[in-house]
C-alpha cells in the first residue's frame, strides 16, 4: 500500500487494528510471530525484507531455527533463500539449517548451493553439512553425484560418520544399486566405523530391491554377528518380508513375520501392510487374520493403507461381507475412515463380481457425503457391467459428471467391453463419441470392440446372402455400413498412433470379405470379359475363388501393415 510516496505495508491484528511497524519494532516483531504460528511464511518474509530496508531489522531477535523448520515442511525453498540473506552474519549452524530445507525438498541444486555459499563466506564445510548433501542428492535419485560428494567431503579432510554412510548406502538402495551400497558399506568398515541398524535397514532394503534375498539374510546374519549383537526393528522385518516377497518367497516372507514376536516388536501400521501384501500372492485369508489379530493385541491402530490392505485382500479371497465387517470394525473403533478404505471396499465387491453390494455401497457413500475418486466409480461401473447392468452402469457414468468427476480411458474402456459383450452397437459408437467429448483418446480396447460388433454384423449380412456387393466401379467392392464403420474407426485408430494387433486387423479384413456363392463368381468372370469354354471358365473360378476373396481394399489395409513393420503381415498378407 503507497501513502505519500512511502511504503506502509500493515498487517491486521484480531481486534481489526493495524500495526505500522515503521514506528512501533516490537508490534512488528509480534506480527512476524503471529504469521510464523500461522505458517504465513511468505508475508513473514515481506514484513522482515521490509523492515530490513528501514534498517529496524535486527535477526537475533528472530528465531531462525523455527522460520527454517516451516520451511522444511512447507519444502519452502525460496521463501528459506530469501530468509537467509538477511542473516547478517551466518554461522555454519545456519547453513546447515538452510541445507536440511534443501533435503526436505529433495532440491539439489539449491542444496550445492548452499555449499558454494559456505565456500564464499570463507567457511569449512562440517561432517553435518556434507552428510545432508548426500541425503538431498540421494532423495533426487543422483548416486554419482552423491559419491562425488563424499569423495570431496574426504578430500577435504572431512571424517565421514555412521550417518554419512547410511545416507550414501540409503541412496544406492533407493536407486536399485546394490553393488555401490555394499561398496560403500565395505569403506565404512575399513575406516572402522561401527554399522548401526540404519545402516543395516538400508542394506537390507537394496538387497530386496535388487532381488537380492540370501544375501539380505546375510545382513541380517552380520547383525546378530557383532559384538553387541543389533536386534532388527519393524523396518528391518518389514524389508526383509519385501526382499522374499519380491523374489516369490513368500513362505519365507511369513517366517520374518514371526520374529516380530520374537523380538517383541510392536511396529507401525506399516510392517503389518507389508505382511499383508505378502501373503494376498497366496490368498491366505487366515494369516492376514491372524496379522489383524496380532495389530489389535499389540495396541497398534491401523491407519487406512492398512486397512484397504486388508479389504483389497478380502475383495480377492471373494469375503466381501467380511471386507464390510472390516470398515465397520474401525468405524465403530473411531478410527478415521476416508475414501481409501471405501475405494478398496468397491474394489472388493467389484472383484468379487457382486454389483449389488457396489451399489449398496455407492448410495451409503452418496448419503454420507463422501465424494468418490474416479478409481472407484470405475470400480463401480466394472461391477455392475459384469452384472450385465448396462443400463444402471449409464447412469453411474452420468453420476460421475455431475459429481465433477473427468471419466477416463479406463472408465470407457470398461464400458465398450460391456457393450460388445452385449453386441450394443448403438450405445457403443454413442459411448465413443462421448469420450472424444470428454477429451479422452480412444485406446485400442475401445476402437477393438466397435470392430469387433461391425464384423459380428456384416459376417452376419453376408451368411444371410444380403446385397452387401456392388460392381458399379466396375470391380467388385462391399457396399455395406458396417464395413464402412469398420474401415472409418480402423483409419481413426492408425492416424491416433494405436498398434493394431492381429485379432483387430483379421476382424477388419473379414468385413472386406466376399460373399462365397457361385452366383458371385460367375459375376467376377463376367466382370472379367473372358470368354472360355465350360472347362477354362471352371478353372477361371478356382483362380477367383483363391485370389478374389476380397474388397480390393484389403490390399492398402495390408499395406499399412507392412509400414507399420508389424510382425504378423507375413502371414496375414498368405491368406489374400
Amino acid at each position: 500500500m503507497q501513502d505519500g510516496g512511502k511504503n506502509m505495508l500493515q498487517f491486521p491484528y484480531p481486534n481489526g487494528k493495524h500495526a505500522n511497524y515503521a514506528h512501533d519494532v516490537s508490534e512488528q516483531l509480534h506480527s512476524y510471530n503471529r504469521l510464523i504460528r500461522q505458517g504465513r511464511i511468505s508475508e513473514c518474509i515481506d514484513l522482515l525484507e521490509d523492515m530490513e530496508r528501514k534498517g529496524l531489522l535486527d535477526m537475533d531477535k528472530v528465531y531462525h531455527a523455527r522460520f527454517f523448520n516451516v520451511c522444511k515442511s512447507q519444502k519452502a525453498i525460496k521463501e528459506a533463500f530469501r530468509f537467509f540473506k538477511l542473516v547478517p552474519n551466518p554461522t555454519l549452524s545456519t547453513f546447515n539449517m538452510l541445507m536440511s530445507v534443501c533435503a526436505s525438498s529433495k532440491d539439489s541444486e539449491g542444496a550445492f548451493q548452499v555449499l558454494r555459499l559456505v565456500q564464499e563466506a570463507g567457511l569449512k564445510a562440517d561432517c553435518k553439512l556434507y552428510t545432508t548433501l548426500i541425503t538431498t542428492c540421494a532423495k533426487s535419485g543422483k548416486v554419482d553425484a552423491m559419491f562425488e560428494v563424499f569423495h570431496e567431503m574426504v578430500n577435504a579432510g572431512i571424517e565421514p560418520n555412521v550417518h554419512t554412510y547410511g545416507a550414501l548406502i540409503d541412496g544406492c538402495a533407493k536407486a536399485g544399486q546394490v553393488a555401490k551400497a555394499f561398496g560403500a558399506y565395505g569403506i565404512m568398515r575399513s575406516k572402522n566405523v561401527k554399522p548401526d541398524r540404519v545402516v543395516f535397514n538400508a542394506l537390507i532394503t537394496a538387497c530386496g530391491q535388487s532381488g537380492a534375498v540370501d544375501r539380505a539374510f546375510d545382513v541380517l546374519a552380520e547383525m546378530n554377528a557383532e559384538v553387541h549383537p543389533v536386534d532388527p526393528d519393524h523396518i528391518t522385518i518389514g524389508a526383509l518380508m519385501k526382499a522374499c516377497a519380491n523374489a516369490g518367497q513368500v513362505d519365507r516372507a511369513r517366517e520374518v513375520y514371526k520374529m516380530i514376536h520374537k523380538y517383541n516388536i510392536k511396529g507401525t501400521p506399516e510392517v503389518y501392510t507389508i505382511a499383508i501384501n505378502c501373503c494376498s500372492q497366496t490368498g491366505d485369508w487366515e494369516f492376514a487374520c491372524s496379522v489383524y489379530d496380532d495389530m489389535t493385541k499389540k495396541g497398534v491402530i491401523p491407519d487406512e493403507v492398512f486397512l484397504s490392505a486388508l479389504i483389497d485382500f478380502a475383495g480377492h479371497a471373494g469375503k466381501v461381507e467380511a471386507a464390510f465387517e472390516i470398515l465397520q470394525e474401525a468405524k465403530n473403533q473411531g478410527i478415521s475412515v476416508g475414501i481409501i478404505s471405501y475405494s478398496s471396499l468397491m474394489g472388493a465387491c467389484s472383484n468379487a463380481k457382486n454389483w449389488q453390494k457396489a451399489l449398496e455401497l455407492y448410495e451409503h457413500m452418496k448419503s454420507i457425503k463422501l465424494k468418490p475418486t474416479v478409481s472407484t466409480m470405475n470400480a463401480l461401473i466394472t461391477a455392475l457391467c459384469d452384472g450385465d447392468q448396462l443400463p444402471k452402469t449409464m447412469e453411474v457414468l452420468s453420476d460421475m459428471k455431475s459429481l465433477g468427476l473427468c471419466p477416463n480411458t479406463i472408465t470407457y474402456s470398461i464400458l465398450l467391453v460391456a457393450c460388445e459383450r452385449k453386441d450394443d452397437v448403438e450405445v457403443g459408437l454413442m459411448l465413443l463419441s462421448q469420450a472424444k467429448e470428454d477429451g479422452v483418446i480412444p485406446n485400442l480396447v475401445m476402437f477393438k470392440c466397435i470392430i469387433g460388433m461391425c464384423s459380428r454384423r456384416y459376417e452376419k449380412a453376408r451368411t444371410l446372402n444380403e446385397h452387401v456387393l456392388s460392381f458399379n466401379s466396375g470391380r467388385p467392392q462391399i457396399e455395406n455400413k458396417w464395413t464402412s464403420l469398420a474401415l472409418m474407426v480402423y483409419r481413426e485408430a492408425i492416424v491416433a498412433g494405436t498398434i493394431p494387433t492381429v485379432e483387430v486387423v483379421s476382424k477388419v479384413l473379414g468385413c472386406l470379405q466376399l460373399p462365397y456363392n457361385a452366383d458371385i463368381r460367375e459375376r467376377l468372370v463376367e466382370n472379367l470379359g473372358v470368354s472360355a469354354d465350360a472347362l477354362k471358365r471352371s478353372n477361371l473360378c478356382s483362380l477367383i475363388d483363391g485370389f478374389g476373396e476380397y474388397d480390393p481394399r484389403a490390399f492398402s489395409l495390408l499395406e499399412v501393415c507392412r509400414e507399420l513393420k508389424l510382425e504378423y503381415f507375413t502371414s496375414l498378407s498368405s491368406f489374400l
